[in-house]
């Protein structure tokens, strides 16, 4: 018998990639992207070497094929590959082949890691088959190397965030799709218009190196952020989905801040990229928190089993268990170290604004309130919802919005409702030792416990009934078995 370990890919790579690979370089989307762009850039490039009799020029100038070739990859890259992936997984669910992966004991997270891993490569060989084309270009002479590198790199890595993007919306209700999708073509237009200064390295070699690091780290923060919610699509009630979600989003936001003590001092350009940074980690950070705010979770006795006998359980307990509470809580410290971010920030400007403990305190805790309200009053009807549950809180923060933009143009003040009073307390230059405000925000931390209470009663029953045993010593195992 021949026990040679077979060389074979299906064998040394996981199941679930080999199975996404088969089936997506088989279906005709690829097949046909694969034979277009090749053959759509060899008949514009084949002109460009072709000169016209008339006027003695090339019937495609040399800039022509520049942007010819840009925008070729720009919509291969950047709307057909992730586009691809915006039925993958509702596909799956659909024809419950979801329940047949998980027999095979895969797990959700190698399941969807899969299937990203299989759309990248395929990402990978549409940038291979063009990259003839990119040193064609090269012929025509006044091309930076670099910038068109850094412009290459940019593309896969933005294809690779926008592929977990739509992995993650695939399974959602049809108008919330549209509304993903729609969002994302938008800021790609936004984002891509000019590409005319994409050099890292133009304020110094030190801040190149920065500013490279911090987009590989936020990058890693997308991907990996947006496959642990598209994982949830998968996983069993068992698992518990929100601790991985919420560790990795409390270390970037920590990894964010500590730094900004020590730039005081430091040069424009780096003050600049770290405070750029920490506002992307904060914002992506309250995208992530609704996300999980609004994504209908139950809490369950094995859930508490399993973070038993770790350090600091009880405190790991309130904060990366699954469920209402535990998302209102952990949103409560994100915005307390937000509140601290935008101190820190605002200490390096020439003009502080923010400076106020009672300031940031009413901003953490109207921010808060904002954020998790709308969530917790919708908290009992999750049965019905269900999966419209973000659309429904959508739909409440734009008339909350139209609400508070009134309320702007009055300069009126309202308690209690989400966001009411933020807009004039932005506008206070100075405030007294106790102003109005600060009972505001002391209304509202009242209003949003009371109400977390009031809905979450099962959650707390749980919570409270599952006490922590202490460990046994290894010692005493055997004989307390005997």
């Amino acid at each position: 018998m021949n026990t040679t370990r077979s060389l074979d890919f299906p064998i040394w790579m996981p199941s679930a990639l080999v199975k996404e690979l088969r089936q997506g370089l088989r279906t005709p989307s690829f097949i046909l992207l694969v034979s277009i762009v090749p053959s759509l850039l060899s008949f514009f490039f084949l002109f460009s070497f072709i000169i016209n009799p008339l006027d003695g020029e090339p019937f495609v100038s040399p800039d022509g094929c520049q942007i010819i070739f840009w925008v070729t990859m720009v919509v291969a890259l950047l709307f057909i590959m992730p586009l691809r992936a915006s039925t993958s997984i509702r596909n799956e669910l659909l024809t419950r082949n979801n329940e047949l992966l998980l027999l095979t004991r895969q797990s959700a997270g190698r399941i969807v890691l899969g299937k990203w891993i299989s759309f990248m490569a395929q990402s990978l060989l549409i940038a291979f088959i063009s990259l003839p084309f990119f040193l064609i270009r090269y012929y025509y002479g006044e091309i930076d190397l670099v910038q068109d590198v850094t412009l290459f790199f940019l593309l896969y890595l933005g294809s690779g965030m926008l592929t977990a993007y739509t992995l993650w919306a695939s399974a959602m209700p049809s108008l919330m799709r549209i509304i993903a999708f729609s969002l994302m073509g938008i800021g790609i237009l936004t984002l891509g218009g000019n590409h005319a200064e994409l050099d890292f390295f133009r304020d110094g070699a030190g801040e190149g190196v920065l500013l490279i690091f911090l987009v590989l780290a936020d990058a890693f923060l997308v991907i990996s952020s947006l496959l642990l919610l598209a994982r949830e699509w998968f996983s069993p009630a068992a698992q518990n989905t929100a601790a991985p979600l919420r560790k990795l989003l409390l270390a970037f936001f920590a990894a964010s801040i500590l730094p900004l003590p020590f730039l005081e001092n430091a040069s424009g350009s780096i003050q600049n990229i770290m405070t750029g940074n920490s506002i992307f980690v904060m914002v992506y950070g309250i995208f992530l928190m609704i996300i999980n705010l609004n994504t209908p979770a139950r809490l369950l006795p094995i859930h508490m089993e399993q973070m038993k006998n770790k350090r600091f359980s009880r405190l790991q307990q309130l904060l990366f268990l699954p469920g209402m509470p535990g998302s209102v809580l952990f949103t409560l410290l994100l915005c307390a170290m937000a509140a601290i971010a935008v101190y820190l920030i605002d200490r390096m400007a020439s003009v502080p604004e923010f400076q106020s403990p009672q300031r940031l305190f009413c901003l953490a805790a109207g921010g808060w309130y904002a954020i998790t309200m709308p969530a917790m009053l919708l908290k009992p009807f999750w049965e019905k919802l269900k999966n419209n549950t973000l659309l429904t809180y959508t739909m409440i923060c734009l008339i909350l919005c139209l609400v508070q933009n009134v309320l702007w143009g009055v300069n009126l003040s309202v308690p209690l409702l989400p966001g009411g009073y933020l807009s004039e307390l932005l506008r206070q230059e100075t405030l007294p030792a106790f102003s109005k405000f600060s009972l505001f925000s002391l209304m509202d931390l009242a209003a949003g416990i009371a109400v977390l209470a009031l809905t979450s009663k099962h959650w707390f029953d749980i919570f409270r009934n599952a006490s922590p045993e202490p460990l046994q010593k290894p010692g005493n195992s055997r004989r307390e078995r005997e």
